[in-house]
């Protein structure tokens, strides 16, 4: 199996898969403006909120992504008593 041996090799790694970045610059350009309105204190708790949200999205893709693998497993295991004939 050809995606076994690309997985045991390590050559198949979500991590470094690129992702549409269409509205990473509109992001970064709205936190910057906001981030220069807040004083000291309003930006420690702008700063602490982002980082709990990113953590917070960070668990639910792996989740997903877990959930996606499980999936696609199941439906091979239940593809390997096809049969085509």
């Amino acid at each position: 199996m050809k995606i076994l041996d690309e997985l045991y090799n390590g050559n198949v790694c979500e991590i470094h898969r690129k992702i549409p970045q269409n509205k990473s610059k509109i992001e970064f350009e709205l936190y910057e403006q906001l981030k220069n309105k807040l004083d000291k204190d309003q930006l420690s708790l702008f700063l602490n909120y982002c980082d709990i949200v990113g953590e917070r999205c960070d668990l639910a893709m792996q989740d997903k992504y877990i959930q996606g693998f499980k999936t696609g497993l199941l439906i091979g295991i239940e593809c390997k008593d096809i049969n085509l004939e």
